[in-house]
């Protein structure tokens, strides 16, 4: 038996804003938004990441963001490139369902389609959880690729990361020899010297690795990336090796 009867709070419309503030009470539904494409967490938006697959990205209005997961930022018209903050100027209308899992919002796209941006910019709104600094870089993708056989001697090493890298971190931190292994099973008093210079793209996120001469033949070569590397913001990169084997 009810003591009294009040009117319940309005149900705010489904926004980014609306699904970081309160993902709780759009769990599991069916909804529609409309943000600006973030790429991959490339401005350091969200803490974390989803992890489920290279194409996820982040979705941001105003103060807000949410990560879009599911499908791959392309339809009627457009593709875009979670690693290319070229793309980061497209406004997205996604339609998915909402998830709320380990901290993090997520829409599970169902569709998504390019809007024109609003004429007016969104209102800042407060959200529950504005991150200081971004996720920690990650390696994407490397040439030669982890365990390759058969590299030419001649050939360079090019490595991209997830995020900015502070070129005056990486003095120091990269370090390049052949296999010590090899070297003992072949009975060498050691491995041969390797002298290799670096250069750090900043526009697109590359590491490149030159030799001063063509790498010997048949030769295990390992790279390393120390912890001391950081994204432009002071988060650190997690150590990293590649390891090839030359070609004859």
């Amino acid at each position: 038996m009810a003591d009294r009867v009040v009117p319940a709070a309005t149900f705010p419309a489904p926004s980014v804003s609306a699904l970081a503030l309160d993902p709780l009470r759009y769990e599991d539904l069916n909804v529609t938004v409309t943000g600006r494409f973030r790429g991959r967490n490339l401005y350091g938006d969200q803490p974390d990441g989803p992890g489920r697959s290279r194409w996820d990205f982040v979705l941001q209005a105003g103060e807000a963001s949410v990560w879009v997961v599911g499908r791959r930022p392309r339809g009627d018209g457009f593709s875009l490139d979670t690693a290319a903050r070229v793309d980061t100027g497209r406004w997205l209308e996604v339609a998915g369902t909402v998830r709320f899992e380990r901290g993090l919002v997520s829409l599970e796209a169902t569709a998504i389609r390019a809007v024109a941006p609003p004429s007016v910019p969104p209102p800042s709104e407060p959200v529950a959880i504005v991150p200081v600094r971004g996720p920690a870089p990650e390696v994407l993708f490397s040439v030669p690729t982890a365990e390759q056989t058969d590299v030419p001697p001649g050939s360079s090493v090019r490595i991209q990361f997830s995020r900015d890298l502070d070129p005056d971190s990486l003095k120091g931190q990269v370090r390049v020899a052949y296999s010590g292994q090899q070297s003992a099973e072949r009975s060498e008093p050691g491995p041969p010297a390797l002298a290799f210079a670096t250069n750090y793209n900043a526009g697109q996120r590359v590491l490149e690795i030159r030799f001063e001469r063509p790498l010997e033949r048949f030769r295990a070569v390992r790279i390393e990336l120390g912890d001391g590397i950081r994204a432009t913001d002071g988060v650190g990169l997690a150590p990293w090796t590649l390891t090839f084997t030359t070609g004859g």
